[in-house]
């Protein structure tokens, strides 16, 4: 049995990393017998590959990091997370992934690290009961990496454009489908539902939970994906 080791969640919220989700997605839509395990020792994410989660443990003990590696790794057993579509679509459907996966993530990270209103939603579910001297310490790395990427050079109300844009792209290419690519969920559901399901509720910051939740048609389709797969996910023990 494949082994998913991930962040946990709470408030309605599968795992509070959107990466992690995107993973157990793609579990549950290969066919694959998985169970997952919830990782809250530092020591142990310390020794994982990349220092980070999604993790998955094969049944040989090898592990597997990395939301698309992880997808890689399914792939070479057989699972198609992208049946019926077309070369072009698939071509759209990495693009819309990677804008996801990059761009949208770099607007989360903002919205709970870089935003003070987020960073306490974060102090109060995501490390609840964790001291919070350490955190903030760990919180001005995190907001230099985010300097560093060029992306909270921008203030707030640039930010907020931009992200409207994404935001406008997605529901344009959505339309009335009722997934991204058609009346089947593919790998691009996979990373966009979690993602904008993080985006449209605390911890992220009030502003872009505003902003995202201007979009009804996409929290409507959010819930079709998670209705699909997140609701029937293995819970921690």
């Amino acid at each position: 049995m494949l082994t998913l080791m991930t962040h946990g969640g709470g408030d309605g919220f599968y795992s509070y990393s959107m990466f992690c989700t995107k993973a157990a997605l793609l579990l549950q839509m290969s066919g694959a017998t998985w169970q997952r395990q919830d990782v809250f020792d530092p020591a142990e994410l310390d020794a994982m590959p990349h220092q980070k989660l999604p993790v998955v443990r094969d049944e040989t003990d090898a592990l597997i990091p990395d939301s698309e590696g992880i997808r890689r790794f399914l792939e070479a057993k057989g699972a198609n997370f992208d049946q019926g579509l077309s070369a072009a679509q698939k071509g759209q459907s990495r693009a819309l992934i990677r804008m996801i996966d990059e761009s949208l993530w770099t607007q989360l990270m903002c919205a709970r690290w870089l935003e003070d209103e987020g960073w306490a939603g974060m102090l109060q579910s995501v490390f609840a009961g964790v001291p919070e001297e350490p955190l903030n310490l760990f919180r001005e790395k995190v907001v230099e990496g985010l300097h560093f990427t060029g992306h909270s050079r921008f203030d707030r109300a640039e930010r907020l454009q931009r992200l409207e844009q994404d935001l406008c792209a997605l529901e344009d290419f959505l339309g009335d489908q009722h997934f991204l690519f058609g009346d089947h969920m593919t790998a691009a559901d996979c990373s966009a539902a979690p993602m904008l399901e993080a985006l449209s509720r605390a911890p992220a910051a009030p502003q872009v939970v505003e902003v995202t939740r201007r979009h009804g048609k996409l929290l409507a389709y959010v819930t079709r994906v998670l209705d699909r797969g997140a609701l029937e996910l293995p819970q921690a023990a």
